[in-house]
């Protein structure tokens, strides 16, 4: 075992002074974050989505107690193929990229619900250590979402079926949810403009991430802390965008950015990869 396991290891076996238990008004802040971005959080530590643990001291000096570990599971089907192969087996290696990159994005974008995180650690937690500035206001119990508006379908809208349950299917090996129309919160699937007139575009659909609807009425809404929500759904969208870009390309989506010089960037899914971390 080398150096860094040993230490982890020892780390995962130490309690933080104080007891394990974490601070519940840190925890209701953040996960009040988290359903605003529109993301599922993962209650008693069971189901896709957030998690939520007490952090784990890395070394003796690290008083963490009180702290918040963020970790990110994967959908059932991936996390069963994962946890029964080897280390580089390909359920493996895409659960490892999902948990990775969801992670990540959330260290992109709670800050700017006034969140610190720390990633990057040498013991690989997500650590969420204290708030630093208010939370967006919408006006609203953060459990409870606002309608969405009725919108357009994916198959509507001239995306292939075959794009279309792709999508879903890479989508609950991650656990992310996919939006039922363009207004809903998830994963959201429109029509692809085309860069040239050699560029076929047609059944192809450019991926993008709605939050809750509640964070997208207060930064549309006329009110002081609009701009600040405004600001938190540009960070969720972006962090989003670009994690599912790689999260859904390791469970098996045929994906690719386009950057057209006079266009927004494109996340453009094709349909199933050849070769999937997990059989269908």
């Amino acid at each position: 075992m080398n150096t860094a396991a040993a230490r982890q290891d020892t780390a995962a076996e130490r309690t933080p002074r104080g007891g394990p238990r974490i601070d519940p008004l840190l925890a209701d802040r953040v996960t009040e974050a988290l359903l605003l971005a529109g993301l599922p959080v993962g209650y008693g530590g069971h189901g896709p989505g957030v998690q939520l643990r007490p952090a784990r001291p890395f070394d003796d000096s690290d008083d963490c107690a009180g702290l918040i570990a963020l970790h990110w599971e994967p959908g059932p089907r991936l996390a069963a193929a994962a946890a029964m192969e080897e280390f580089q087996q390909p359920a493996s290696a895409a659960g490892r990229v999902v948990t990775s990159s969801m992670q990540n994005a959330l260290a992109e974008f709670l800050p700017a619900f006034g969140i610190e995180v720390e990633a990057g650690r040498l013991d690989g937690e997500t650590r969420v250590g204290r708030t630093s500035g208010p939370a967006p206001a919408t006006g609203q119990d953060a459990g409870r979402d606002t309608a969405a508006p009725a919108g357009a379908r994916p198959q509507d809208l001239g995306i292939g079926a075959h794009v279309v349950d792709a999508v879903r299917r890479t989508a609950a090996l991650a656990g992310l949810p996919v939006a039922d129309h363009l207004h809903a919160p998830g994963i959201t699937l429109a029509p692809c403009r085309p860069v040239d007139d050699g560029d076929d575009t047609t059944g192809v659909a450019d991926l993008r991430w709605n939050p809750s609807r509640r964070l997208s009425a207060a930064a549309d809404g006329d009110t002081p802390a609009a701009e600040r929500a405004a600001r938190a759904r540009t960070a969720v969208q972006d962090a989003m965008r670009h994690a599912f870009g790689a999260v859904l390309g390791a469970c098996g989506l045929d994906l690719q950015w386009c950057r057209p010089s006079a266009l927004p960037y494109q996340l453009r899914a094709y349909g199933a990869a050849e070769q999937p971390p997990v059989r269908h």
